[in-house]
């Protein structure tokens, strides 16, 4: 229709051309006319609005109508690749990791730990120079100790550790001695500070057992301990046997120690848990009790610590006993001799076998340089033949059990170096091999109870606990030559 209008409406426009102006002017209102016409019946054209009911579309033309809606909505979400959706997939943000630059990790300060041990020419700020500290900061360690004799009385073979940061020096660990290290560090506002602390073994318990055949040392040598565990022996059980004559060939001796490491490197032996002698038919136990600061005790309860030691030395063999009737190699003649020759090499320390007063010191004739001493309960001790008093003895001093007052020697009428020890009660000599001395204090009864389970719990560890000579023999033991450990590195 409105092709067939266009087409005339151009037929009378160029027929217009050659007519005149009147005519020109009805031509006009004739085609707007027809325009109108035309306008209004195209919109006759369209139907007027029925109910869905009645003018519902047919099954074919819905199918039709539904899939060019799809196709429309998947036109509009079809999105482009540098658009990204509101809740993008997978797909889509690792397209937008790709694009993005990444971001490395901030990076972390290494901690270096450079090991070793004092040497006796070592010192501490030689030890930080060989270890590339700067001179202000070695001045800043010694600074930070108020004590500095600690820096001067450090021994050889003590442990050291230097540690660093990149480079930058941050803390120095000092071992001070068998328990404590000093750990010198630089805080985060830059301060240098000392703080002193226990050093933090790792212990285990083992069982050493072995029989006597030529000495001490060698038993325990022989059960896998070393001489260190022969002087803490004789320690405990100084008040109760004699070592130089009591100890004979088959007996047999038993130990429950603590054994120490760092970083599985075994380092020493801590504390004697407990301890038994075999001697003949005789048994001495002792047991470490947590009472007083800590003690030995028997098992009836009894303190191992007694008034008096049983010897004034340790590991020497008597060259003379106690008797009325004694032949001298000197005078050729018999007399008494009331008391113990010990024969031990010059020099070895003599020990005052209880707490007391010196009553004389000085040289006699035939007893050569002499200590007596006055102990209490009307006793006294004599200490003859000595090559040399103790630094500070003298008349009047008083002195504790176990302090060294003398040294062995072969002065006065002697063949060879020998000390002579002789025990007085009440003016009358005593066999020092016989004699029964005060007993050991006994626990209060309010502490039996919790010292029987602790005596209960070492019995069972005798019974149940590996020899330390399996331990040592086994793949995973913890103990290391002395030559592989200086050459670990091991944390203090």
């Amino acid at each position: 229709m409105r092709r067939i209008t266009a087409r005339l409406v151009t037929q009378f426009i160029s027929k217009l051309k050659s007519t005149s102006s009147s005519t020109m002017v009805c031509v006009v209102g004739i085609l707007l006319a027809l325009g109108i016409s035309v306008l209004l019946s195209s919109r006759s054209e369209i139907p007027p609005p029925e109910s869905s009911e009645k003018n519902a579309p047919r099954p074919g033309v819905r199918v039709a109508e539904k899939a060019r809606e799809n196709a429309t909505r998947q036109e509009f979400t079809k999105a482009p690749r540098n658009q990204v959706s509101e809740k993008p997939d997978g797909n889509a943000l690792k397209e937008i990791a790709r694009d993005q630059p990444i971001k490395s990790p901030p990076k972390e300060e290494k901690l270096t730990t450079e090991a070793g041990k004092f040497s006796k020419a070592d010192t501490v700020i030689g030890v930080l120079m060989a270890h590339k500290v700067r001179r202000s900061e070695i001045q800043e360690v010694l600074d930070s100790v108020r004590e500095k004799r600690i820096f001067s009385r450090i021994r050889a073979g003590r442990r050291f550790e230097v540690r660093k940061k990149d480079g930058e020096f941050r803390e120095f660990v000092l071992q001070l001695d068998n328990e404590n290290r000093l750990r010198i560090s630089r805080t985060p506002n830059g301060k240098m500070t000392a703080s002193k602390e226990a050093i933090p073994y790792s212990i285990d318990v083992v069982r050493i057992q072995s029989r006597i055949h030529s000495s001490l040392y060698n038993a325990i040598a022989d059960g896998g301990g070393s001489p260190v565990l022969v002087n803490k022996l004789s320690d405990i059980f100084a008040y109760v046997i004699d070592f130089h004559k009591d100890l004979q060939s088959g007996d047999q001796v038993e130990v429950l120690v603590e054994r120490k490491h760092l970083r599985d490197e075994f380092v020493g032996y801590g504390r004697i848990l407990a301890a038994e002698f075999k001697v003949g038919d005789r048994r001495h136990t002792a047991v470490y009790f947590q009472h007083g600061g800590g003690r030995y005790y028997n098992v009836e309860g009894e303190s191992l610590r007694r008034a008096f030691l049983r010897s004034p030395l340790r590991y020497t063999r008597i060259s003379s006993r106690f008797t009325s009737r004694r032949f001298h190699p000197l005078l050729k003649r018999y007399r008494p001799h009331f008391g113990v020759d010990y024969a031990a090499p010059r020099g070895t320390p003599v020990h005052a076998v209880a707490d007391g007063v010196v009553t004389w010191v000085g040289r006699r004739s035939q007893a050569g340089k002499t200590i007596k001493l006055r102990h209490g309960g009307g006793y006294r001790t004599s200490y003859l033949h000595l090559y040399r008093y103790a630094r500070g003895i003298r008349a009047g001093r008083r002195v504790l059990q176990g302090q060294v007052i003398g040294y062995v020697g072969s002065t006065g009428l002697s063949t060879g170096p020998h000390l002579d020890y002789r025990l007085i009660r009440r003016g009358r000599y005593l066999d020092p091999l016989k004699a029964k001395l005060p007993k050991g204090m006994p626990l209060p009864r309010s502490l039996r109870p919790a010292f029987k389970k602790i005596l209960d719990e070492r019995r069972t560890m005798f019974d149940n606990l590996p020899l330390l000579k399996e331990v040592q023999a086994s793949p995973a033991a913890h103990e290391t030559s002395f030559g592989a450990a200086d050459q670990q590195t091991s944390r203090l």
